[in-house]
């Protein structure tokens, strides 16, 4: 349904909790991207040994370059930006969707 690209610096813990809202609380399948900004607390570590795609630079590429290496890998009609702070609530996604088809 929608890639989803979340940029991620040294921010573990609320990198996975964001993650595993997806997860829980999504409708559909989506396609997660993770850019991972030097990862030197875990979560380079982490996102290599989970099933999401991901980028890596080992420096802090910023928002914007983070975000257009990840999103180069985007399969979707639809590209969602997310912080790796963001909790995705219950049916987020389908009720997002279908804002879209209006």
């Amino acid at each position: 349904m929608f890639s989803i690209v979340i940029p991620s610096l040294n921010n573990l813990d609320y990198l996975k909790l964001c993650l595993n809202s997806i997860k829980k609380n999504s409708t559909f399948k989506h396609q997660i991207i993770v850019h991972i900004n030097i990862g030197d607390d875990g979560s380079l570590n982490f996102i290599k040994n989970s099933n999401f795609d991901y980028t890596y630079t080992d420096y802090n590429a910023g928002i914007c370059e983070g975000m257009n290496l990840a999103a180069k890998k985007a399969n979707s009609n639809y590209i969602l930006y997310a912080h790796d702070d963001f909790y995705f609530a219950p049916m987020w996604d389908k009720f997002l969707y279908e804002e879209v088809k209006k």
